[in-house]
């Protein structure tokens, strides 16, 4: 698992605009905390990413071209259903944000896929920042801790200055994984103040009270120590990674104890932690809805269109894939679906694959197939940080298979003559 350094694949690394890119795109990450308000600030840096994008012809690699295929197909069946269905309040909205959404994700793996090894760093400082900065707010919310202005607490949870907590905490798990495997790989230079960031974060996911994000957590936790163990070669590493691993089980379960010792966090974690609550149960609970949903999809071709399934069941369908269907007719669910299946097996080729950032794709495939799953449960299909781990594991993907295809071309290439010409 080498992190050597290679030359870029594609575009010039020295441009002026691409330096003003990576600072906005740094800023972009930096500042994703702030999404309480619509558009979030991430929203409009996002438009300056896209100015210095287009001015540094950062080229990218054709390997993303299925994921930009798939994204547009998918987008195009969501405003045909949109036009075949009653017009809803905000359903033009949703429309929009989902190519919104698409477009971050391109530009992502473009991006990535043009120099691996120096812009993902780019990209994940940010994030760091932004995941650490939405921690101590969260706590500090969370606390009643005093600032300039507070914002409500939803039922004793962490929320920080996101408008979901289970957004906010999901969002923290990417940026937690890569400071795990920074760790873990001994690659950072400060490691105390690393690891006491990572232990905001961590805390900061848990008092957010997410079933699903504590499932996201473990998932991707699992995932990304299996995978590390697997194709490391060094045996010193795996055996570093098994003692890691029992001190922070040992560390994870004495802070268990801590926090279960405070009242209010202890009524909540025992409220929380159940997979079936009041409102999943039952003919018109979610689970219900979902069932009852299926017949009637599978004689819509459209769909019901953006925002109807919450008109028709009471509320939305909290399953992504479901909800694809519901929202944006056959023609976007299979793509979706499609999408998602595609997305799972380039990621596995990626990860399996020698090249000098393969730590840093297996830092993105292990929260991406948790959230992939986390679908299941809860509607993904709007979370920025989604889109951004999608495109990044295409990014990936992307420069595997041109590194892989510079690779043969070489050895081609300095191919002995005596052997050609036996050939011959």
């Amino acid at each position: 698992m080498s992190t050597t350094h290679v030359a870029p694949i594609h575009g010039n690394s020295n441009s002026i605009s691409e330096y003003f890119l990576n600072c906005s795109i740094w800023l972009m990450l930096a500042v994703s905390f702030v999404v309480f308000v619509e558009p979030a600030p991430v929203d409009l840096v996002f438009a300056f990413v896209l100015i210095f994008f287009a001015r540094s012809r950062i080229s990218g690699s054709i390997g993303v071209m299925p994921m930009l295929l798939l994204l547009l197909i998918y987008n195009v069946g969501g405003f045909t259903s949109f036009l075949q269905a009653p017009q809803q309040p905000k359903a033009m909205t949703f429309v929009i944000t989902s190519s919104y959404m698409a477009v971050t994700a391109v530009v992502f793996s473009l991006y990535l896929s043009s120099n691996p090894q120096r812009h993902f760093p780019v990209i994940m400082k940010g994030w760091v920042v932004g995941a650490v900065l939405a921690s101590i707010w969260g706590l500090i919310d969370y606390f009643q801790l005093p600032t300039p202005f507070q914002l409500q607490v939803l039922e004793g949870r962490a929320t920080g200055l996101f408008k979901d907590p289970n957004v906010f905490s999901t969002y923290l798990i990417c940026p937690i994984m890569v400071m795990m495997q920074t760790l873990m790989l001994r690659q950072s230079r400060h490691p105390v103040a690393l690891t006491l960031s990572l232990l905001i974060c961590i805390l900061a996911l848990f008092l957010s009270f997410s079933r699903g994000a504590w499932m996201s957590f473990v998932v991707a936790s699992t995932v990304m120590l299996v995978l590390t163990f697997i194709l490391s070669g060094d045996q010193r590493l795996r055996t570093r990674l098994v003692l890691l691993s029992f001190g922070g089980l040992i560390a994870a379960t004495l802070l268990f104890m801590v926090l279960m010792s405070i009242p209010d966090i202890r009524t909540m974690f025992l409220d929380r932690f159940t997979l079936v609550k009041y409102y999943d149960a039952g003919e018109t609970g979610r689970f219900g809805n979902q069932l009852r949903s299926l017949p009637d999809l599978m004689t819509r071709p459209f769909g019901y269109g953006p925002l109807v399934f919450r008109n028709i069941y009471g509320q939305d369908p909290h399953n992504t894939f479901l909800n694809a269907f519901a929202s944006y007719g056959w023609f976007g669910g299979i793509t979706y679906f499609l999408l998602i299946v595609s997305t799972l097996v380039v990621g596995l080729k990626t990860v399996f694959s020698r090249t000098p950032w393969q730590p840093m794709a297996i830092a993105v495939f292990a929260p991406l197939v948790s959230t992939i799953f986390q679908g299941v449960q809860i509607d993904t299909e709007h979370w920025r940080h989604f889109y951004w781990i999608l495109g990044m594991q295409w990014g990936f993907y992307a420069a595997t298979a041109q590194y892989r295809f510079n690779a043969a071309a070489s050895a081609r290439a300095f191919q002995p003559w005596t052997q050609t010409a036996e050939n011959r």
